[in-house]
């Protein structure tokens, strides 16, 4: 498996096998959900037609309900103010800005962001405060067990890295933007004025310079890499890109990218040492900072266009399902967590948003939207097909969907299988040390050792970040956003780390994470963990010794096990749950939860409903071995706002039946990246954390590593990083080149 593994990594196989059968006449089968077995030695995935003709107004709709929802702007909602939430609002601020899409975008997040930063905590865990006996300082633990995976909206202490791929598309839109404004100078007095030139106008946005420096400002670039063994030897040891192509260098002027791929390989080697950087040339990097201060710039950026009026982050407000379908468009059943119509009452108030076309979900591992609408597929053909209630008015083809729905269909049992969470068996434990002096840190910088039983892995990285929140209360949303880059004491004020991870899936820890009633404390935790890493070389059992116990994290390793492709029609998803609560023979409102009944009772219009699309974690949470969780959810947010833009591109009239394609399209496209993911994931998990054929890769594998020569060494670890993140192969859905 893994020398099947390093083949298609290296021959550049990305493309998918398509396990699906053509359409015919007499047997239409319609899946609504593309998705990666975790053996990565199948990918099951729909061809492009079948894309579009699942769930989709294209199948089995009247040519009226096709064309409804044109002559109208697009309304776009999106479901979590997380990382990719938060970077989709800033990418479509543009379309808004320039007349294509309807602003301002909605983004709901169910956590209270607007807490005091001085009690605001992630969530994560039952946050401690203690208060120092001299100094009079309050400390906030949020170590101990995770109650959730991912960062949520706010961000725990911890240190986190985002490869270039994720900033890259700011830096590309501002880039564009920028050209604009200089070509719309020169042009003054012109009267041709396209759609896309008043987009790439409104490219040249304060929020993405914002966003870019105060990024710079809070975090550090990581330089030295490498994978080592238990005892200290260096398996393979490269350098990162340590000073990328940034903001400063874009703003400056001191470099242009150019178009032009005629120049030839000796030109530009003769040309070298004088070559300008530019995003196109530019290897990747690694930043790392804090979760929390990622968050942070990201929510200081959308305070910009929130001023702008292009955005309107709604705080406090969960999003329960989708209902009051009408032709192409839905309304979102919001949980309020506090009543938005009064201050004095804190009872939840259950209220409906307004009308969407798209509804883009990126509310991470445990969506909402994911859990419900993701993975309705059918796995039988029929003569009939399977056409949504909306397809037609007469009681005949009402009767005819039922029956099919009752006969041929079994959303319950691929809606189950598509949303599932698999636990990885094992469990990550993260910290932050003090930095430690360069003679204990035995001249490693970062690293990533492997073990060679129990899935244990170690890494770490040394970073510099703020020492300070620059992030305001903030009440009233018309005050001033504090910003990283613009503060001389923050600047000033910087902390050096080492934050450091570690996994294991020995059974002390297993069975006391599972037991609710585990009486293990933090002290004996760490005292296992350094029973487990204490032998292992230099600086692993310092890092371990010199943080807190309490400070020290822990979550179990999950994963989907599946992707979950876009759904086009909604409406056909409710009509199985409401068939489900008619064949069952209960009508009563008390046997079944309200956001169940409302999700299938109350809708009582024609058509597909919105577009839904998952996003980041939504999309598909993937083993947290490369740590490119951000990354993915960065780059997911520029992707989609790729394809809306070439939807509209043509026209700012929304055209369903457009966005539907394109999108269609662009899943393909996140399939392929996330396939180099994937791949990726599982060689370096074969070779780390070696189970049922340690031996081999202990005494086999590694030993092979060591006697490769450095240089070999160093160009495959180079070319893995590139393939890991989607800069290889054809085309690309990454903040690669486009």
């Amino acid at each position: 498996m893994t020398a099947k593994l390093l083949c298609r990594v290296f021959n550049g196989r990305t493309r998918a096998t398509v396990h699906c059968s053509p359409p015919s006449s007499k047997h239409l089968v319609h899946k609504a959900h593309c998705y990666h077995n975790t053996s990565f030695s199948k990918i099951t995935r729909i061809t492009e037609a079948d894309a579009l003709r699942s769930f989709s107004a294209s199948a089995g709709l009247s040519d009226d309900n096709r064309n409804e929802g044109n002559g109208r702007l697009l309304r776009v909602a999106i479901v979590g103010g997380g990382a990719a939430g938060m970077t989709t609002a800033l990418h479509l601020s543009p379309l808004v800005a320039a007349g294509l899409i309807q602003g301002p975008i909605d983004v709901y997040e169910a956590n209270n962001v607007k807490t005091s930063n001085k009690f605001r905590t992630s969530g994560h865990t039952v946050a401690t405060t203690t208060t120092s006996m001299m100094s009079g300082s309050t400390t906030t633990t949020e170590g101990g067990k995770q109650f959730y995976s991912g960062s949520g909206a706010l961000g725990r202490h911890i240190g986190v890295g985002i490869w270039s791929t994720a900033w890259w598309p700011f830096l590309r839109s501002l880039e564009k933007g920028l050209s604009s404004s200089s070509s719309s100078s020169a042009a003054a007095g012109t009267s041709s004025s396209t759609v896309a030139n008043i987009v790439q106008n409104q490219k040249n946005r304060q929020s993405f310079k914002t966003l870019l420096k105060d990024l710079e400002a809070c975090g550090s670039y990581v330089k030295d890499v490498g994978y080592r063994s238990p005892n200290g030897t260096w398996l393979v040891k490269s350098q990162l890109n340590a000073s990328p192509y940034g903001i400063n260098d874009l703003l400056n002027g001191t470099t242009t990218t150019t178009n032009d791929t005629t120049t030839s390989e000796s030109t530009i080697s003769s040309n070298n040492e004088s070559k300008k950087k530019s995003i196109d040339n530019d290897d990747p990097a690694l930043l790392f900072v804090r979760e929390k201060d990622l968050l942070s710039c990201l929510r200081n950026a959308i305070k910009i266009e929130q001023k702008l009026g292009t955005v309107k982050y709604n705080y406090g407000v969960r999003v329960e399902s989708i209902n009051a379908v009408n032709g192409t468009m839905g309304s979102l059943e919001l949980l309020h967590s506090t009543n938005p119509t009064t201050t004095a009452d804190t009872t939840p108030m259950t209220t409906t948003s307004p009308q969407y076309h798209l509804i883009i979900a990126a509310d991470g591992l445990r969506s909402n939207l994911r859990s419900r609408y993701a993975g309705h597929h059918s796995i039988h053909a029929t003569s009939l097909g399977i056409e949504s209630s909306s397809s037609s008015s007469s009681s005949s083809s009402q009767k005819d969907v039922k029956n099919s729905l009752e006969n041929h269909w079994e959303h319950t049992r691929g809606h189950r299988e598509a949303t599932k969470v698999e636990n990885r068996e094992y469990i990550v434990f993260r910290g932050n040390a003090p930095k430690l002096p360069d003679d204990a840190e035995d001249g490693s910088g970062s690293f990533q050792t492997w073990g060679c039983s129990r899935s244990m892995r170690f890494a770490a990285v040394p970073f510099r970040h703020a020492d300070e929140d620059l992030e305001e209360d903030d009440d009233n949303d018309g005050g001033y956003c504090g910003h990283y880059s613009q503060s001389d004491a923050f600047k000033k004020r910087k902390k050096d780390e080492e934050v450091w991870f570690a996994t294991i899936n020995d059974p002390v820890f297993m069975d006391a994470y599972k037991n609710p009633n585990s009486e293990m404390n933090a002290e004996e935790r760490k005292r296992l963990l350094l029973d487990a890493f204490g032998s292992w070389h230099n600086p692993v059992r310092t890092l371990i010794e010199t943080t807190p116990a309490e400070d020290i994290m822990y979550e179990m390793a999950l994963a989907h096990k599946h992707n979950a492709g876009p759904v086009f029609d909604v409406k056909t998803i409710m009509d199985f749950e409401r068939w489900k609560l008619v064949k069952a023979g209960m009508t009563e409102k008390d046997n079944y939860s309200n956001e169940v009944m409302t999700a299938t009772t109350t809708s009582s219009t024609t058509g597909p409903g919105p577009i839904l699309v998952f996003i980041g974690d939504s999309m598909m949470t993937v083993d947290p071995v490369l740590a490119q969780g951000f990354t993915m959810a960065m780059e997911s947010g520029a992707s989609i706002s790729r394809s809306i833009e070439r939807a509209l591109s043509d026209s700012p009239v929304y055209s369903p039946e457009l966005l539907r394609r394109e999108l269609g399209q662009r899943h393909m496209r996140r399939e392929r990246r996330l396939l180099h993911l994937l791949r990726s994931t599982e060689l370096v998990q074969r070779l780390a954390q070696p189970s049922g054929f340690a031996l081999f890769a202990t005494y086999v594998v590694r030993p092979l590593m060591k006697l490769c020569p450095d240089g070999i060494k160093q160009g495959v670890f180079n070319f893995m990083i590139r393939y890991s993140l989607g800069l290889t192969g054809g085309e690309r859905d990454s903040g690669g080149k486009q």
